[in-house]
């Protein structure tokens, strides 16, 4: 089942919202002070209200744009902890959240470890192929359940492996 979009910001199944600390009030005050730095096929950072939120396409892109505000504007604006964008489908009559289409490559000599914490985490394994001395997983799950995979995946690599992950449908949440 694939729930439809629902509203212009929901390609972006990440969230953060971004308040002004004591010195940056002015920040938010005026549209586009924030905006110009978005990548729109990454993150957008919009100003809302008193203060702004950035969309992200994933946690890598959430983390780019995370360093792009810490970098312009310091310590002069606080974000919340991220959350995870879901919503009631009115087809579905169902609260939906964002499912993940995941790609990784990395030396093949992890590949136990990796398919393990992918199983550990619920993920759909879609293919795994040999690709020179590299393996390839293809694989879907929750976004909620792929959090911190990307840093759990470096560590059990030292840093060797390669992931790309997207925004595939919004399923019919397990909450």
């Amino acid at each position: 089942m694939f729930a439809e979009y629902q509203e212009k910001f929901d390609i972006y199944p990440l969230r953060q919202q971004l308040l002004p600390g004591a010195k940056g009030l002015a920040i938010f005050a005026t549209r586009g002070l924030v905006e110009w730095l978005s990548r729109p096929d990454r993150y957008e950072i919009v100003c809302e209200g008193r203060g702004g939120k950035i969309y992200a396409a994933n946690e890598a892109s959430l983390e780019e744009a995370q360093q792009v505000v810490k970098a312009a504007y310091g310590n002069q604006v606080i974000s919340r902890a991220p959350e995870i964008h879901t919503f009631v489908d009115p087809q579905l009559n169902a609260m939906v959240e964002p499912i993940m289409f995941l790609r990784l490559k990395s030396p093949r000599g992890y590949t136990t470890a990796l398919l393990e914490e992918l199983d550990r985490r619920r993920a759909s394994i879609k293919e795994t192929y040999v690709q020179n001395s590299d393996i390839v997983i293809r694989a879907e799950a929750r976004l909620a359940d792929l959090m911190g995979y990307s840093e759990a995946t470096q560590a059990m690599t030292n840093a060797s492996a390669v992931i790309w992950s997207w925004l595939l449908r919004y399923g019919i949440s397990d909450a």
